[in-house]
């Protein structure tokens, strides 16, 4: 498994939420407390999360990281 392939499944699932919760990069971000260059990254496969942004990430989205990384799972098979 290439890392990435493993940025872009996470951006993917990550914009997913996002935009199933309806709100912005910005607003996540907010909520996450991490900048809104760094959510554009992130979507984009460019840069991926430590362990701990994932957990606020998840948090703000109101969303397990078991659920994240699962979905990210299936589209990595």
């Amino acid at each position: 498994m290439q890392p990435d392939h493993i940025a872009t499944a996470f951006g993917r699932v990550l914009r997913e939420q996002r935009e199933a919760r309806g709100i912005s990069q910005e607003d996540l971000a907010l909520s996450a407390d991490v900048d809104r260059s760094f959510v554009s990254q992130m979507e984009r496969g460019i840069r991926q999360p430590t362990l701990t942004t994932l957990v606020k990430l998840c948090k703000a989205l109101g969303v397990a990281p078991s659920t994240i990384i699962g979905r990210m799972e299936r589209l990595l098979d």
